[in-house]
């Protein structure tokens, strides 16, 4: 019997995770702002709110003394405040990791859900240099803060940039922990948060990027992948996103699929022609 604590564990991928650890026999903490619909016998739940310090640092202190793995799966798509989207989708994972970090078993790892949206990190590092570079949550808010401008049109992408690139980065902590840390980038999930992604992407845009694999995911394919990144014996990898969309990323850059057909880069062009 091993324990693991999951963020987000009360719907969609998260919960799917939950259901396959607790049915391996495993102990699961639940940190979510929710409550789960079907408590399951090994799962406890926390009440967390990724966004919020004070709530996090006693999510922290009701956490197992040693653990054998971490997935932060929580997250957001849309919120009023821009700050918020970041603060939970990057801010708050990477606060809860650096805490857990140090109660790691020796072979342990974990596992941050990014988003294929996050895949351009690299293209960007200087724009999210200076929020990667805070020392602290409180600080990393305040820049926020202080930048929403940078961010304000696409927080979501932004704070799914800042997570793949901070999972790379910190794989540094771990080389000689004998622990891992791993990103996997999801496509589309139909989970309760699609009518939020498809409010960010447009209807056409969707349906149009959806076509090119053929479906969304569902939860638990997603949760299949965490599952065995957590638990396998795969001490080795490190450091590594590892996008889980059914080949639409491997199409964009191999070039099977044209992304200059789609809706977005056909209204771009409309916008482009002369008047």
């Amino acid at each position: 019997m091993s324990n693991f604590v999951v963020t987000g564990g009360s719907s969609g991928v998260g919960a799917a995770l939950v259901q396959r650890l607790a049915r391996a026999g495993h102990q699961v903490l639940n940190l979510d702002v929710t409550e789960p619909a079907t408590p399951l016998p090994g799962q406890t739940w926390v009440r967390c709110d990724l966004g919020d310090e004070t709530s996090i640092a006693a999510a922290v202190a009701a956490a197992p003394a040693s653990l054998d793995g971490l997935a932060n799966v929580a997250g957001m798509a849309r919120a009023g405040d821009p700050v918020r989207v970041v603060a939970v989708n990057f801010l708050g994972l990477r606060e809860i990791t650096r805490a857990l970090t140090p109660r790691l078993a020796p072979g342990s790892g974990i596992v941050n859900v990014s988003s294929i949206a996050g895949r351009d990190w690299r293209a960007r590092l200087d724009r999210l240099m200076p929020l990667l570079d805070t020392a602290s949550m409180a600080q990393g808010l305040a820049w926020c803060q202080a930048q929403a401008d940078t961010f304000v049109r696409d927080p979501y992408s932004f704070s799914k940039r800042c997570v793949t690139a901070f999972s790379l980065r910190e794989a540094r902590e771990h080389v000689h922990r004998t622990t891992r840390i791993l990103c996997v980038s999801p496509g589309g999930i139909d989970t309760p948060l699609s009518p939020q992604f498809e409010a960010l992407m447009g209807s056409e845009q969707t349906a149009w990027s959806r076509g090119q694999i053929g479906r969304p995911a569902v939860p638990d394919e997603i949760a299949q992948v965490i599952e065995t990144l957590l638990c396998q014996p795969c001490g080795w990898l490190n450091g590594v996103d590892i996008p889980v969309d059914r080949g639409y990323c491997a199409g964009l850059e191999s070039g099977w699929i044209d992304f200059s057909q789609s809706p977005v880069m056909q209204a771009a062009r409309e916008r482009q022609r002369p008047a």
